[in-house]
């Protein structure tokens, strides 16, 4: 198990809960391997599940800080929103993760409604999170 544990949401037995469990085993034998029972393991796997819930909101909450907001206006091409998403990245030092293709692919399916061919029926926004993820 790695060593990075005494630094996390995690305890170093809900670690070891969780690590056995991706081994599949049960909490039964989990427990005769931990010397406790399999009602300690549940808890302790339910409160490791929790914790790791509580650390993924965090996270989903800090990258929606100060997000950058991107009009894609009525009658734009669908081919040339990427660059403009791009470009405005640039411009607020954001290395946008995906590529113009990947953008394009993200637009259809996330705004399919707005998006008639390739232009822009209604308009809507698209965020830029400060760790480069898009979102619609």
């Amino acid at each position: 198990m790695s060593e990075k544990i005494s630094d996390s949401f995690l305890t170093k037995r809900q670690m070891e809960v969780l690590e056995l469990r991706s081994r599949w085993c049960t909490q039964e034998e989990i427990a005769r391997e931990l010397g406790t029972t399999r009602e300690n393991v549940t808890i302790t796997e339910k409160r490791a599940l929790e914790n790791i819930k509580k650390a993924r909101r965090t996270i989903d909450a800090f990258e929606m800080l100060s997000p950058v907001e991107i009009e894609i206006e009525k009658g734009d091409d669908i081919f040339q929103v990427p660059d403009k998403i791009l470009r405005i990245g640039d411009a607020n030092g954001i290395d946008v993760l995906y590529n113009r293709t990947t953008i394009v692919g993200m637009l259809r399916r996330k705004a399919r409604d707005r998006i008639r061919g390739n232009r822009i029926l209604d308009g809507f926004k698209v965020l830029l999170l400060r760790n480069g993820k898009i979102r619609l």
